[in-house]
Formats: C-alpha cells, sequence, structure tokens
C-alpha cells in the first residue's frame, strides 16, 4: 500500500459500533490487511443505515473475532435471520 492509499478515508458500514469496536457483515479483506499489517487509518468512518454514525481519527486495530450467531426462535420473520459477521477492535494513536 502506497502513501496516497494510506492517507485515503476508510468509509465502512457496520452493523454496531462504540469508542472502541464495531461489527460489519461478513469479512473485509482490505480491513484483514490493515490489522494484519498494523498500518495506521487516518480517517476511519462508520456508517449504519447509509448514515455517517462515527469518524475517527489516527486509530490502529488491534484484534478481531468472528460472529455467528443463530437466533433462538423459529419464526419466519426476515429481522430472525442467521447473523456472520467479525468484530474489530481499535485504538487511538493521538
Amino acid at each position: 500500500m502506497n502513501e496516497k492509499e494510506e492517507q485515503q478515508p476508510i468509509e465502512i458500514e457496520v452493523r454496531k459500533w462504540d469508542a472502541h469496536s464495531f461489527t460489519i457483515d461478513g469479512v473485509n479483506e482490505h480491513l484483514e490487511k490493515l490489522l494484519k499489517e498494523q498500518k495506521i487509518i487516518r480517517t476511519l468512518a462508520l456508517r449504519h443505515d447509509g448514515k455517517m454514525t462515527r469518524i475517527s481519527r489516527d486509530v490502529r486495530l488491534k484484534s478481531r473475532r468472528d460472529i455467528n450467531f443463530t437466533p433462538e426462535l423459529e419464526t419466519t420473520s426476515i429481522d430472525n435471520k442467521p447473523i456472520q459477521g467479525t468484530i474489530f477492535e481499535y485504538e487511538g494513536l493521538d
């Protein structure tokens, strides 16, 4: 990754987020690479339902874990489908 690519903001669609982590659907190869290489993300923009929810500057991804959640209730509701995703934890460097 060259310096210009490192400066580009990274926008991620998230399911959930807080001050130190966020959850995405599925897997994001770009985030996996940034975590493995311990690259600094200059601008991390989190979106939920297409709306900007959080912007963090100068962060580094610390860890990841997979989630596989199957709702216990057996219904035909579209809101009750299994969830597969990834939780990323990050830290601010300022």
